[in-house]
């Protein structure tokens, strides 16, 4: 059935030498057409790729000195002079400055213990805790001392630091200050 019916379409159309031969030099114009735009069109296109290219790379380096411009600006303007502003006369500092270092010369492991608990070893050094020894940091921003930090007793293995205004070289001496009294961390 399908032979047929495709027999009959093909049968109606009827095609003639000139018909044939115009359809030819029509392709043949076409195909001429094609590959001369062709190379001219690749050109035209490369050209154009290369004029966006350059646009884009002159846009960056416009856009980066412009930005590198606000910078230098807004430093500039944060870095001004301040010796035109001048304190008032009557400012006067009341308060020793806060400093953020303590003074350290017991420091250590404590590997002996006296009986009554108010003396410790430290290396070479007996250290002896008196009523007048304060305990932990003072100061307006120092924090409260914690149980975790500084304990109660004194042990064997307890991690301390301190500091002394007796001379270290006689090999004992009493701490004026402990700052820390703590187990060694697990």
């Amino acid at each position: 059935m399908k032979k047929t019916v495709y027999k009959s379409a093909m049968s109606r159309v009827r095609t003639s030498e000139d018909f044939k031969e115009e359809t030819y030099k029509k392709l043949m114009q076409e195909m001429e057409k094609e590959t001369g735009t062709q190379n001219n069109g690749h050109h035209q296109k490369e050209r154009l790729h290369m004029e966006t290219a350059k646009k884009r790379k002159l846009a960056g380096w416009t856009i980066g000195i412009a930005a590198c411009a606000m910078l230098g600006v807004g430093m500039i303007a944060m870095n001004q002079n301040p010796s035109t502003i001048t304190p008032p006369p009557s400012t006067t500092i009341t308060q020793p400055p806060i400093q953020g270092k303590v003074a350290v010369n017991i420091d250590g492991v404590i590997s002996e213990v006296s009986a009554d608990g108010k003396s410790f070893k430290v290396g070479d050094l007996w250290v002896t805790v008196t009523p007048e020894t304060k305990m932990g940091i003072d100061g307006p921003t120092a924090a409260e001392p914690s149980e975790e930090l500084l304990q109660k007793e004194f042990k064997v293995g307890n991690i301390v630091s301190g500091f002394t205004t007796d001379d270290l070289g006689t090999g004992k001496v009493n701490a004026t200050r402990i700052y820390n009294n703590m187990l060694p961390a697990k």
